[in-house]
């Protein structure tokens, strides 16, 4: 009898530190709070530094402890639609259905995963701190209840601030002429070398005497022979108004990078800014930043030309856009940095300040290649040709292109190296 005692007593017990188990659980914070993943169109309002941030999703893990762990990671871009607008026709059909990855709004992460400490009530609780990832610092706050939640990222700071600072577009763009006279030296604007085993020919038939040059000299002319409207109204160049269209760019301790340019579309040419946020970076190693850029002004570009071909496989395109470019837009582009060079002989001078900011072989190689079919396709070459023969700014370039276009998937081919950026000025 003692023994079923006992055991009654036991039961006992233990059902009363359940009831009270069960009890407590609703009191505590967030206990009421499913996990959910929130976007701007559920429930999601999400700052950074004070300013509404867009193309995020936040995901919101209670751990039923007073804990709960935050997700943040850039919202899915579907570029169906973008593809599928740009077909047209029968060519709409045929676009598959992509949903494409993008980075998170915190430097250098595709996606954060930030643990935090609830305080509140049952259904509605706030939290606050800061935490660190591989490239930089950050604070944060916000409040969640069971429809909506709402954070704030501030101070963010990079842990390398080394390239932080303004970079001015060079001023000093000629150099002598020999005679007494200047003239316009792209080199001392844009870092372009392009080393290849088949070169362009513009006159004449390839031969063992006539290799033709390097595309990065069919880069340059088409920068200098393509003339705009200046801000006084007069043609100019395209490369002598590289440094009235740019004025700065400035690389924040935050990892902002923001643009001073001129609107070229206003009467005057007025210098504007351009919005915070729109691009980041954080510096991966010594030479090499990685600069994180808003996706759609990408994919749309890399596909306008799609439409205009018959002889093009849009599925070949699109996988080859997936496996090139998609990884940059989550992971970073990989943008070098260093000595400027003096001509096409791949030379360097080392000026203080003066650094070349340029994609390398590894990032445009496989694009380049990529886009080679496109100039194999009549239709395309066709159209590129119509286009500027139609532009009167386009010049001599224009009667030379059918030319240089029909050879450049052989110099893609026999491509080594191949860099391409613009020079700046360190303040």
């Amino acid at each position: 009898m003692k023994k079923f005692a006992y055991l009654f007593a036991v039961i006992g017990i233990a059902c009363m530190f359940t009831a009270c188990s069960n009890d407590d659980d609703p009191a505590m914070p967030g206990a009421s709070i499913p996990a959910k993943t929130y976007t701007a169109a559920d429930g999601l309002t999400l700052k950074l530094d004070g300013t509404e941030a867009a193309g995020q999703i936040v995901s919101f893990t209670p751990s039923n402890d007073g804990k709960a762990t935050l997700s943040i990671k850039g919202a899915p871009l579907d570029i169906s639609s973008i593809i599928g607008g740009m077909m047209g026709g029968s060519k709409a059909d045929q676009t598959p259905n992509l949903t494409l990855s993008t980075s998170s709004i915190i430097p250098g992460s595709a996606e954060v995963t930030i643990p935090v400490e609830l305080t509140g009530d049952a259904s509605s609780c706030s939290f606050a701190g800061s935490t660190e990832t591989t490239y930089c610092k950050f604070a944060y706050e916000g409040k969640v209840s069971e429809g909506a939640l709402d954070l704030s990222l501030s101070d963010i700071k990079l842990k390398n601030t080394s390239m932080a600072g303004t970079y001015d577009a060079p001023t000093k763009i000629t150099t002598e002429d020999g005679w007494g006279g200047e003239i316009l030296d792209p080199y001392k604007i844009f870092r372009c070398t392009w080393t290849t085993s088949s070169g362009i020919v513009l006159f004449g038939e390839p031969s063992e005497t006539n290799t033709g040059v390097p595309p990065s000299t069919i880069v340059l002319m088409a920068l200098q022979m393509t003339t705009l409207p200046g801000p006084d109204g007069n043609k100019a160049p395209l490369s002598a108004l590289f440094n009235q269209i740019l004025k700065s760019v400035t690389l924040g301790e935050d990892g902002s990078v923001v643009a001073k340019y001129c609107d070229t579309k206003k009467e005057g040419w007025p210098e504007t800014i351009s919005p915070k946020g729109l691009a980041r970076y954080v510096v991966k190693e010594d030479g090499t930043i990685l600069l994180f850029l808003n996706p759609e002004a990408i994919i749309a570009t890399t596909l306008a030309h799609a439409s205009k071909s018959r002889a093009i496989d849009l599925n070949t395109l699109v996988e080859g856009l997936l496996n090139n470019v998609v990884p940059m837009l989550q992971n970073g582009i990989p943008v070098h940095y260093g000595k400027r060079l003096t001509d096409d002989q791949d030379n360097e001078t080392e000026i203080e300040n003066e650094l070349s900011f340029y994609l390398g072989t590894e990032t445009l190689l496989p694009i380049l290649k990529l886009a080679a079919p496109l100039l194999s396709d009549e239709d395309i070459i066709n159209a590129i040709v119509d286009a500027a023969s139609k532009d009167p700014n386009m010049g001599m370039m224009a009667a030379m292109l059918p030319n240089i276009l029909k050879q450049l998937p052989k110099s893609i081919e026999k491509t080594s190296k191949v860099e391409i950026g613009i020079n700046l000025n360190r303040r």
